[in-house]
């Protein structure tokens, strides 16, 4: 395993790109392998298959062109053969001076000379004792 610059500049023109509501990075580096997978922060973001995958990233880029700023910090990204993954911490600046900061990762497979997104996943934190999740002491 290495660390991956290219898949690290990757997420920076991503988030950069959703900043400015351009979803044309969706179709150069979006599988549309059916075992795409996205999980996202709402309960009903769960989606399958590359397809349904792309349609929600593209929605989500052209909604938020905007009114949203997405800065990415603490980017790493790592490589092994056609594999490779990514995690950072986003910070999602609204319109309106609201601030979320959601983790954010993905995993990519190489599809001929492009790094595609096969599953994202976005996380708000909640400290676990907020949702009566305790460990035994």
């Amino acid at each position: 395993m290495q660390r991956s610059a290219e898949l690290e500049a990757l997420v920076e023109t991503w988030f950069a790109a959703a900043s400015d509501g351009d979803p044309s990075l969706v179709d150069r580096y979006v599988s549309t392998d059916p075992v795409n997978r996205l999980i996202g922060s709402d309960p009903d973001e769960y989606l399958l298959g590359g397809a349904a995958v792309a349609e929600f990233l593209r929605g989500e880029a052209e909604r938020s062109g905007g009114s949203a700023t997405f800065t990415p910090t603490e980017t790493e990204a790592f490589v092994e053969g056609s594999v490779g993954w990514a995690a950072t911490r986003l910070t999602i600046s609204l319109a309106d001076g609201r601030r979320v900061t959601p983790r954010w990762t993905a995993v990519f497979h190489r599809e001929g000379d492009d790094w595609k997104f096969v599953q994202t996943h976005a996380s708000i934190a909640v400290p676990n004792d907020q949702v009566g999740w305790e460990y035994g002491t």
